[in-house]
C-alpha cells in the first residue's frame, strides 16, 4: 500500500477507511510487516478486502497459536528451552512464550545435573503426572563485608561449614545454583539462582542463611524474582551447564504498553529472531511483574563470554530495546561451586 494510504491495486486488495486508519497508527519501522500479513491474509481468505476485522482476526489467530500446544513454535535455543523461554506469557507485558517443553519435540526440557551446583531434588513419583507446574525463580546478589576476612581461621572454617550444610538441607525443595563474582563486579561477590515451587520455602532459606555465622556478613544488593509455567514437567527447572551466566531485569516503558497488542506480536518476534542466530547462547526469559519491580529477568548463559557480549549487543539493536528502561543493568558471574566460591571469597 503507498504512503498516501491507498491501496496497490496490482495486489488486488482493497483496504477500508477504518484499516488505512489503524495501519497509520502503527509504528513506521514495522509498518510494511503489518501491511504485508494483513494483505497476505485478506488473499488466503478469498475477501480481497482489508478492514479492522482482519486485524482483530490476525491477532485471534496468533492467540490460538500461541495457547495450542500442539503448534510448534520455533526455539530460541539449542539446548532445551524452559517455558517462557524468549519472553513471558504476561497480560502485563504483552510478551508471549517462544518455546516450552512441550513445544519443543524431541529435546530433553530439564537437564538433571550441572557442574558446580546442588542436585535436583525430585518432587514427584515416576508414576505421578499434571499439566501445568510454576517454578519460582530467586536471583540473589551478595556482597561480602570486608570484616569477614579479618576473623579468626576457625571461625571462618566454622562460618563455610556452617551457611554449606544449610543450603545443601533445602536440596530436595530447592535447587540452587552459585556463580562467582569476585573480580567481575563490583556491587557483588556470590550470586545465587534458586527455583522451586514454593515462596515460603524460598523465604524461609534466606532467612536460615543469613542467620548463619557466615550469613552475618553478607549484605543483600540485588533480588530479582521471576516465575516459569511449564507443561507436562515432573521436576524443576534447571540451568544449563555453561560456564558464564548473564542476568537482567526487564522493565518495559509505558510507550510499550500502550501499543496495540498486533503491534507488539511483530516487535516480540523480531527480538525472538536473535536466539537463533547463536546457537552457543541459551536464552530463558522468566516472567515477573507482580512479584518483583520489573515485567521480567532475561537470563542468558554460554561457555563463552564473548557470545554473552554479541547477544545483549544484537538484542540493543533490535526495536524492543526502543521500549526498555535502560537504567537496569545485568550482571555476569562464573559458575562454580559452593566450597570453590566460598574459598575464593578469602579467610
Amino acid at each position: 500500500m503507498p504512503e498516501t494510504g491507498v491501496p496497490d491495486s496490482e495486489k488486488g486488495v482493497v483496504w477500508t477507511e477504518d484499516a488505512q486508519a489503524l495501519l497509520k497508527k502503527v509504528p513506521f519501522f514495522i509498518r510494511k510487516n503489518v501491511e504485508k500479513e494483513a494483505e497476505e491474509y485478506a488473499r488466503q481468505n478469498s475477501s480481497g478486502k482489508v478492514d479492522a476485522g482482519v486485524i482483530a482476526r490476525i491477532k485471534s489467530l496468533k492467540t490460538d497459536r500461541s495457547e495450542d500446544p500442539g503448534v510448534p513454535e520455533e526455539s530460541s535455543q539449542t539446548e532445551s528451552a524452559p517455558a517462557s523461554a524468549s519472553v513471558p506469557s504476561s497480560s502485563a507485558t504483552g510478551y508471549k512464550t517462544a518455546s516450552s517443553p512441550a513445544e519443543t519435540p524431541g529435546e530433553e526440557p530439564h537437564p538433571t545435573s550441572r557442574t558446580a551446583s546442588a542436585k535436583v531434588g525430585e518432587g514427584d513419583s515416576p508414576g505421578s503426572s499434571f499439566s501445568l507446574s510454576r517454578d519460582f525463580s530467586s536471583f540473589s546478589l551478595f556482597r561480602l563485608d570486608p570484616a569477614w576476612r579479618k576473623l579468626h581461621p576457625t571461625e571462618i572454617g566454622h562460618g563455610k561449614r556452617e551457611f554449606h550444610e544449610v543450603v545443601k538441607s533445602y536440596s530436595n525443595q530447592i535447587a540452587v545454583y552459585s556463580y562467582c563474582l569476585v573480580g567481575l563486579h563490583g556491587s557483588g561477590d556470590l550470586l545465587l539462582w534458586r527455583t522451586g515451587t514454593s515462596l515460603e520455602v524460598l523465604q524461609e532459606m534466606t532467612g536460615k542463611m543469613l542467620s548463619t555465622f557466615f550469613g552475618r556478613y553478607l549484605l543483600t544488593e540485588k533480588n530479582y524474582m521471576g516465575y516459569l509455567t511449564q507443561q507436562n514437567s515432573r521436576s524443576l527447572f534447571t540451568p544449563s551447564k555453561s560456564r558464564f551466566i548473564h542476568v537482567k531485569p526487564v522493565v518495559m516503558t509505558r510507550e510499550w504498553h500502550q501499543l496495540a497488542p498486533f503491534i507488539r506480536e511483530v516487535i516480540e518476534q523480531e527480538a525472538r529472531d536473535i536466539a537463533p542466530r547463536y546457537p552457543g547462547v541459551r536464552l530463558t526469559t522468566m516472567a515477573s511483574y507482580g512479584l518483583d519491580e520489573s515485567d521480567y529477568v532475561m537470563v542468558l548463559e554460554s561457555d563463552s563470554p564473548e557470545l554473552l557480549v554479541q547477544f545483549n549487543d544484537a538484542f540493543q539493536g533490535a526495536q524492543i530495546y526502543r521500549y526498555i528502561d535502560d537504567s537496569q543493568r545485568g550482571i555476569t558471574a562464573i559458575s562454580r561451586s559452593m566450597s570453590d566460591i566460598l574459598d575464593l571469597l578469602g579467610g
